[in-house]
């Protein structure tokens, strides 16, 4: 994971210097196609948390960053303001690049292996397309492998990805084309949501971890439908502080609920395999649409999501938001989640 984070970083240095929207298509694909170890750094995180603390132990997971990243949507929303859009994001991009390094370094350096060394097996990098093979094999097995619970949990992912998806790219053209907001107050606006789920999100990880993931979770998920429609009603900037102060408090429950409840049903040497094919339970809806979970099974969706939502968001800019909110409902059929009756370690 260390060396593919190395890798990342040197992906910014395409989008850092495109003069044109294919250099762009070019860049996005090379940079997803080296962000295979993202579901990983999810494994590590379980692995190294005691059973019965992962709620709370992955609300902190994600609250630090985002607590290191809240003046950061202002600043690039000001750039974007001052500078123009291809310029700010060249430079945003240049910058990417050297944190990129830094992120990679310092995994390098603190970074240990959660699994049983004796009972790692070594990758043979001089025969490639064995190491590929095994590997697709490997995601086959673990599909057959699936326990009901981990397999509703996957159906969930993928359709929350799909219409998320949908309207995934299009919650900044609208507030900015439809609403008005600048692109500074965008950003003050992510800053906000950063704020309030780094407030939020260790009460939630230790509710979710006393009083369990379902109970928390079902009435979380039943108010996700209503952001989206509630989004289109939304005509000023205290409207939508307001719509990101709640959608931030209902992530807060969503992100490390999920996280955990999968880590709970995972056993330990298969959660690498089950979270590479499934993502690893970013359950979640934001303003800046971040809702992948980085699976096998979730690209396809996520990739005709996006498409279609261009499509829809041409026809009419308020039919991808409709879409996304019918979609989320459907997610309500599958909830059959239950609490594990043993969690895995």
């Amino acid at each position: 994971m260390s060396v593919a984070t190395f890798i990342y970083a040197f992906s910014f240095i395409p989008f850092a210097l495109a003069p044109n929207w294919e250099t762009l298509a070019v860049a996005s694909f090379l940079q997803n196609l080296v962000l295979f170890y993202s579901p990983i750094l999810t494994v590590l995180q379980a692995d190294s948390m005691p059973i019965g603390t992962r709620g709370q132990g992955f609300a902190v997971a994600i609250s630090v960053p985002g607590a290191l990243g809240i003046i950061s949507p202002f600043i690039g929303g000001y750039l974007v303001d001052s500078m123009g859009i291809a310029p700010a994001m060249h430079l945003v991009y240049g910058v990417g690049f050297l944190a990129g390094l830094l992120v990679a370094a310092i995994r390098w350096v603190t970074l240990r292996e959660t699994l049983d060394p004796a009972k790692a097996e070594k990758i043979d990098y001089r025969n490639i397309p064995k190491v590929l093979k095994d590997s697709y094999l490997s995601f086959l097995e673990t599909l057959r492998w699936m326990p009901d619970q981990i397999r509703v949990l996957a159906v969930m992912q993928m359709t929350q990805i799909f219409f998320n998806g949908v309207a995934a790219s299009y919650w900044i053209l609208y507030a900015t084309a439809i609403i008005g907001i600048s692109a500074t107050t965008w950003g003050l606006n992510s800053a906000i949501q950063g704020s309030v789920n780094m407030l939020f999100a260790i009460p939630a990880g230790r509710m979710i971890d006393r009083f369990g993931r379902r109970r928390l979770l079902i009435p979380m998920m039943c108010l996700v439908p209503v952001f989206p429609l509630a989004f289109l009603f939304v005509k000023d900037y205290v409207g939508l502080a307001l719509l990101v102060v709640l959608m931030s408090v209902a992530n807060a429950f969503l992100r490390p609920g999920f996280q955990s409840l999968l880590a709970n049903y995972t056993p330990r040497e298969r959660r690498g395999r089950v979270t590479s094919a499934v993502g690893w339970g970013n359950f979640f809806v934001d303003i800046r649409g971040t809702g992948y979970g980085g699976g096998m099974l979730l690209f396809i969706p996520a990739a005709v999501a996006q498409t279609l939502g261009g499509v829809l968001y041409e026809a009419n800019p308020t039919i991808p938001f409709m879409v996304m909110s019918a979609g989320m409902v459907i997610v309500w059929a599958f909830l059959r989640v239950k609490e594990p009756v043993k969690m895995e370690t």
